[in-house]
């Protein structure tokens, strides 16, 4: 059962690089059931404000805080965030199987891993290096891991980059299917993708 005081509490939020400002003054809470899309022209900041959220980031100024299971900060806890975007790329020299199982954390299984392949269609290549894997196998394989840990808030950039209109389809079914309890944030200039969530945020 999914734990219904997590929640992502963002105050004052800035980033900068240099004199540019990206954003700044940004506050925005984000509970499970709730679904957010970052949306904006390219270079406002949706990639930085994605990753900030998800604690892989530091902003410049302000805080991000996401609690999930009565931790303060669960985001010290990899397992309780799927993130799927260029800062998660599958080990070339793995198999999409080994990338899967060495992504578990807490008691994810070889089945569970298994049926993620399946839901995928990687089954037939699982024993494949993944440096061997077509550009849109390895988005499939990079949502796969996102999802490996089944965890409480799943941060997605650009997810439909590279899918083919099956792979879509298959993105679309995922979160349809968790958004109703699990926290989802998506930085997506898709107006498809975008209309998938709850609520938007705009940059620039």
């Amino acid at each position: 059962m999914r734990n219904t005081e997590s929640a992502i509490a963002a105050h004052a939020v800035s980033a900068r690089f240099g004199r540019v400002a990206l954003f700044e003054g940004l506050t925005l809470t984000v509970a499970p059931g709730e679904s957010l899309a970052i949306v904006g022209p390219n270079g406002s900041g949706k990639s930085t404000l994605l990753e900030i959220l998800a604690g892989l980031r530091r902003p410049t100024a302000g805080r991000v805080l996401f609690t999930a299971g009565g931790d303060d900060d669960a985001r010290t806890d990899r397992s309780r965030i799927g993130f799927m975007g260029p800062r998660v790329e599958p080990y070339p020299d793995l198999t999409g199987m080994e990338n899967l199982l060495f992504a578990a954390r807490g008691g994810s299984s070889r089945e569970r891993a298994a049926a993620l392949m399946e839901r995928f269609a990687l089954r037939p290549h699982r024993d494949k290096l993944t440096r061997h894997y077509s550009s849109g196998m390895r988005q499939r394989l990079k949502l796969a891991i996102a999802l490996v840990n089944d965890p409480p808030a799943l941060f997605l950039d650009e997810p439909g980059a590279m899918l083919d209109e099956a792979g879509r389809a298959l993105l679309r079914a995922e979160i349809d299917a968790r958004r109703a309890e699990r926290i989802i944030v998506m930085a997506t200039n898709d107006a498809d993708e975008a209309a998938l969530c709850s609520r938007r945020t705009a940059l620039g």
